[in-house]
């Protein structure tokens, strides 16, 4: 029995598992292609040590646990050009952080204020932010992620013809065609003599530095609490429950400390080596689910393959030559993995506070403004509820005194 056990949890490498590689790139290559332009990261150092995190998470938890950036933090970095030096001494704080709610157990601790409405209601907006950057990907005004050609108006149809392989694979030939896809687009690319072009970013691979310890209030206002509350909500409990929801016993070894452990140890190690920080998105977790990933063979395969790209040359400049309108099909089309969740929803009230939740997390693109209106509305819907329960009661007791509805004693006997 043990060995059967064992064997349950294993990995595979089959070609399922290669598709459901390739399912987040929608996500990831956009924001490592900005990191590497907008803040000094080397293209190399990005993916060899995601490549690592991705392999060893693989290893471990034996479904595909996705591996993405911090995306709040992420976006904040771009748009305000901070330093490699700065965001991978937020990565060691982040990681710090986290390996103390998980170790002293305040993870477990906060989970209270995660139901399963709020945590559906993240993933619906999560699916519903993915949607949304998925048509802005597909409505570029260039063709590809470093700007080569501009975009044309036969740019819709081949988003549409990518979405109905997709589909069409999925649904009628039960199979993941998702890596067909990248492939035959990266050869028409080549094909017509499209080159990817060199990303001119000074730095190694790898970079050991210590954190910039004077720098940790800006990092904590700046950087760090805009990101916990979409780190704890998408990335420790809506992404628990997503690996359960999709491989149920494979996911065995999938829990919420455990997550918050991984994402604090793995952030330590990339901060240490000059790298931008992960956590585990849900989002991701669906994305390699809907493109066929059962098992963590999945995300080895990609962690593999960016660490091949990143000692190769530049081998992992290639990758940019996915035409954008792909990247935000296949971003659109794994949204919709998340999007569906809130289903399995059976209360009214509990659908309430999950459509709360997320169409204030696609109003407002603030995944906390999200989730402290969720929890809002739960007390609400809740003391209502409560109200409506005594209300019965109440009425009950006053029927049953009227002696309308003879009592237990009455009908003995």
């Amino acid at each position: 029995m043990k060995q059967i056990e064992k064997n349950n949890i294993s990995n595979t490498f089959g070609w399922s598992e290669f598709s459901g590689a390739i399912g987040d790139l929608g996500t990831t290559l956009p924001l490592a292609f900005a990191l590497v332009i907008s803040n000094g990261f080397p293209a190399a150092r990005i993916f060899l040590l995601w490549g690592i995190v991705y392999t060893i998470t693989g290893w471990y938890y034996k479904v595909p646990v996705s591996v993405q950036p911090l995306k709040a933090m992420a976006v904040i970095a771009i748009t305000a050009g901070f330093s490699a030096g700065m965001l991978s001494t937020a990565a060691v704080l982040y990681g710090l952080l986290f390996i103390a709610l998980s170790s002293t157990g305040l993870i477990k601790w906060l989970q209270q204020w995660f139901s399963q409405a709020i945590v559906r209601g993240i993933q619906l907006g999560i699916g519903l932010l993915l949607a949304k950057k998925a048509l802005a990907l597909i409505y570029q005004k260039t063709l590809f992620l470093n700007g080569a050609l501009p975009a044309g108006n036969w740019i819709l149809l081949m988003a549409l013809g990518t979405l109905g392989i997709l589909i069409l694979g999925k649904y009628l030939f039960k199979r993941p065609v998702a890596l067909i896809v990248i492939g035959a687009s990266v050869g028409v690319s080549l094909l017509f003599g499209i080159r990817p072009g060199v990303l001119e970013t000074a730095g190694s691979a790898l970079h050991f530095t210590l954190p910039y310890w004077s720098q940790w209030w800006d990092i904590l206002i700046l950087l760090m609490i805009p990101q916990l509350p979409l780190t704890l909500g998408n990335a420790v409990y809506a992404a628990n429950d997503a690996c359960h929801e999709f491989w149920g016993k494979q996911a065995r070894k999938v829990s919420a400390p455990k997550l918050a452990a991984s994402i604090g140890m793995s952030d330590v190690l990339i901060g240490l080596c000059g790298g931008f920080p992960i956590c585990h998105g849900a989002g991701g977790i669906a994305a390699h689910n809907r493109f066929g990933g059962k098992t963590g063979g999945t995300t080895i395969i990609l962690g593999i393959a960016f660490i091949a790209l990143a000692l190769v040359g530049n081998l992992s400049t290639f990758l940019f030559l996915i035409p954008i309108p792909i990247l935000g099909t296949l971003l659109l089309f794994d949204s919709w993995a998340m999007i569906v969740l809130v289903r399995r929803l059976v209360d009214l009230p509990q659908v309430i506070v999950a459509i709360t939740v997320g169409s204030i997390s696609l109003a407002t693109h603030n995944l906390t403004i999200a989730l402290i209106a969720g929890l809002i509305v739960e007390r609400i819907v809740a003391l209502d509820t409560i109200k409506e329960q005594l209300n019965r009661v109440q009425i009950r007791a006053k029927i049953l005194s009227s002696g309308i509805i003879p009592t237990h004693e009455d009908t003995e006997g």
